[in-house]
């Protein structure tokens, strides 16, 4: 009898001890939508609407244009050159609560928002290479009462590693590399759940020597970014379920710049230093004339850009993490972000100025897009070294604002 009874005891303990040992639930199965409709890049492109794709100049426009890494200044005089950039965006001036980050015609419960980015470029004779960093933080509140210490915080992190090389006359410059999308979703108490994974790049800009005008394409794949699962973690964060993944759609971006006033045919020149080591080389007999002017290549910069968004399989929006509603699925449908943006020699040597447009489509069903202004300028500093600039730059637009600054070389 007592043998049974022991027994039977014994059998309805066991589902208890297997309740307690019992792996977790699994994450669900919607992936996040990484929307990089106003991830857009330094002070300098923010400030020309994101139409830098057929600019493709200098480290800042890295983001957007990997060709911009062999990119050469027209006034490079040496085998080799140097570049860096460093902007703060999402400055204190714009109060981050009440914004709408993902276009959904809703207000976000963020009281904190933060964008930092980075790059450095190095290049040697028609080669280049370069890295470049994007950190994207927003937190949201995790109770009612939205206690700054007690914070849900989405970091969205962008890093790249690639590089370019110039062909014939520096007039087409290929651009390639590995890029990464990753997340991070962290809790004070409870440590950090991350996601990501990697793609490949290729970019191309076109320069014809001799004509005021530049074309570029720019196309980064979709990448799907698993959860990366660390000894001991639950699919859970402050009570939250976790999703699968996060998900970057792919994006083919097409652009056109164009200069314009006088001596705006010198927008494509070869800097002295190609112009030497072509001359060394043994296929470049023959040169085009060398330019013998000096001063502006046209006051005006024109340029205007078409990011083709792809669909989203399964995906919903980032902010649905903190949502206590079910949530809304995002991206079904491919998407048309159009861009423009003009910049004006207002100081020659000391002072430029821009101002530029773009649309946001959104990515949820029957929401319209919504229209950004944007805007800024870059001053000369001093020269030490290099000659050195500031850049600040704005974006505003129906419940969303941005003020940036950024430091790097004047070109």
């Amino acid at each position: 009898m007592r043998a049974a009874l022991f027994v039977a005891w014994g059998l309805l303990a066991v589902p208890g001890a297997w309740a307690q040992d019992e792996v977790p639930a699994a994450t669900r199965p919607e992936r996040l939508y990484v929307n990089s409709g106003v991830l857009m890049g330094s002070s300098r492109v923010v400030a020309l609407g994101g139409a830098y794709v057929g600019i493709a100049e200098g480290v800042a426009g890295f983001n957007s244009n990997l060709a911009a890494l062999a990119h050469r200044s027209p006034n490079l005089d040496r085998d080799w050159d140097v570049g860096v950039t460093l902007s703060w965006l999402d400055l204190p001036l714009a109060k981050a609560k009440g914004k709408d980050l993902d276009n959904d015609g809703l207000a976000d419960d963020a009281p904190e928002t933060l964008q930092v980015l980075g790059g450095v470029l190095l290049q040697y004779r028609n080669f280049g290479l370069g890295f470049s960093l994007r950190n994207y933080q927003v937190g949201y509140c995790n109770t009612v009462h939205c206690d700054p210490k007690d914070l849900l915080r989405v970091s969205l992190l962008q890093t790249a590693l690639a590089g370019a090389v110039a062909l014939g006359h520096d007039e087409f410059i290929l651009g390639f590399g590995i890029y990464s999308a990753q997340a991070v979703f962290s809790h004070q108490a409870e440590g950090a759940w991350r996601y990501g994974d990697t793609g490949l790049a290729l970019d191309v800009l076109y320069r014809p020597l001799g004509r005021p005008y530049r074309l570029g394409v720019s196309v980064r794949p979709e990448v799907v970014g698993a959860w990366r699962r660390e000894a001991g973690q639950v699919p859970f964060l402050a009570g939250r379920q976790l999703y699968s993944a996060v998900v970057s759609p792919a994006v083919l971006s097409l652009g056109v710049s164009w200069r314009l006033g006088e001596g705006a045919e010198r927008y494509n020149r070869l800097s002295p230093a190609a112009r030497r080591q072509m001359l060394e080389g043994e296929h470049f007999t023959e040169l085009p004339p060398e330019d013998e002017k000096t001063g502006l290549a046209g006051r005006w910069l024109l340029s205007a850009q078409a990011d083709f968004i792809s669909r989203a399989e399964n995906a919903v929006s980032v902010h649905s993490f903190t949502a206590l509603t079910e949530p809304t699925k995002v991206g079904a449908a491919g998407m048309l972000q159009p861009r423009v943006g003009v910049e004006h020699e207002t100081w020659p040597g000391r002072l430029r100025t821009r101002l530029g447009a773009f649309i946001e489509p959104s990515p949820f069903a029957d929401h319209l897009p919504r229209p950004h202004l944007t805007g800024g300028f870059e001053l000369f500093l001093f020269r030490y070294w290099e000659d050195w600039a500031l850049t600040a730059s704005f974006d505003a637009s129906r419940r969303y604002s941005n003020f940036g600054v950024s430091v790097g070389f004047w070109r």
